[in-house]
């Protein structure tokens, strides 16, 4: 229908003016016609009058048209949260159902990273491959061990990129730095009330408290060494973060596909934040970043940071 059509169709014809509003009317025709010396700013004035109703069909007609963006948008972004939900909770699942690596006596849990991470200067940004092995103890009273090659990164280590570390519960950079950053039994094994224990732990970090939760999750599964009922939970408590979604075959950086759930900060330009999981294990099996906009020398929805990451049980640790 246009617009023509729709302003006849608000027309009521059942209702025919009064004697009194028609007498009214008159009079003021016939003083119109009397009034013969109207100055050139009356005639401005009556100018600007009529333009106003159609500037307001105008205004209508554009609000009209954002509202109808915004609402295909939140459309769009609500049936790719959808989507991502159910990918999520049925990753959740298949965790429970999956065998879950345990190293046995003297042996370790091994989580590998290939990452492709920025070095960024004046000039611009490089990107600079790193390894990173973290070996966890069967024992969790012994050493891990963090095997670290930080590839070209400047000013990092004199001489040798390569650097080996063992401390006790993973906390190879001080005593407040532990690898994983939780103790794996304090996990409720519930989705719903493992989001409410990451969300009350909340203390105002990151541009958001949905990234920020977004992000403790995804650091906690990104070390590749939770356990599956824990894992299972974290998966379910991430669909209940606002704004995630997901992308199918997205590779890792070492060309293994899988499904990336990731959401957009719109307080950070758009940037995105992803974990690239198995969906038959729940496995992390890499992290992307993608820019929201152009800067730093990255164009739109281009690649910043990619990894790789690979969870075995191994005899041995260097």
């Amino acid at each position: 229908m246009d617009e023509l059509t729709l302003l006849r169709n608000t027309r009521d014809d059942s209702r025919e003016p009064s004697p009194t509003v028609l007498t009214a009317g008159r009079a003021a025709l016939l003083g119109r016609i009397a009034d013969g010396d109207a100055t050139h700013a009356g005639a401005q004035r009556h100018k600007k009058r009529l333009w106003l109703p159609r500037l307001s069909w105008a205004a209508a007609g554009v609000a009209a048209a954002m509202t109808g963006v915004l609402v295909a948008g939140n459309i769009t972004l609500n049936a790719q949260t959808a989507y991502a939900s159910d990918v999520l909770r049925s990753a959740a699942t298949q965790t429970i159902q999956y065998a879950n690596l345990v190293a046995g006596s003297d042996q370790y849990l091994r989580s590998h990273t290939h990452a492709r991470w920025g070095v960024c200067d004046d000039t611009g940004c490089e990107p600079n491959d790193q390894i990173l092995d973290v070996y966890m103890p069967a024992d969790l009273d012994a050493e891990w061990v963090l095997y670290r090659d930080w590839g070209n990164m400047p000013g990092v280590l004199t001489g040798d990129s390569i650097e080996t570390t063992r401390e006790v519960d993973g906390r190879f950079y001080g005593p407040e730095s532990s690898w994983v950053n939780v103790d794996y039994a304090d996990i409720p094994l519930d989705g719903i009330a493992a989001y409410e224990w990451i969300n009350a732990q909340y203390s105002g970090g990151s541009a958001s408290r949905d990234e920020d939760n977004f992000v403790r999750i995804t650091d906690i599964l990104r070390s590749g060494l939770v356990p599956a009922p824990q894992r299972a939970a974290l998966l379910d408590a991430l669909s209940r973060i606002p704004g995630v979604t997901a992308t199918d075959n997205v590779a890792n950086l070492d060309g293994v596909t899988g499904i990336a759930i990731g959401r957009n900060e719109m307080l950070r330009a758009g940037q995105r934040q992803e974990i690239i999981i198995d969906p038959d294990t729940g496995l992390v099996i890499g992290e992307r970043a993608m820019s929201g906009a152009t800067l730093f020398g990255w164009g739109l929805n281009e690649e910043i940071s990619l990894t790789a990451i690979e969870t075995t049980v191994v005899d041995t640790a260097p």
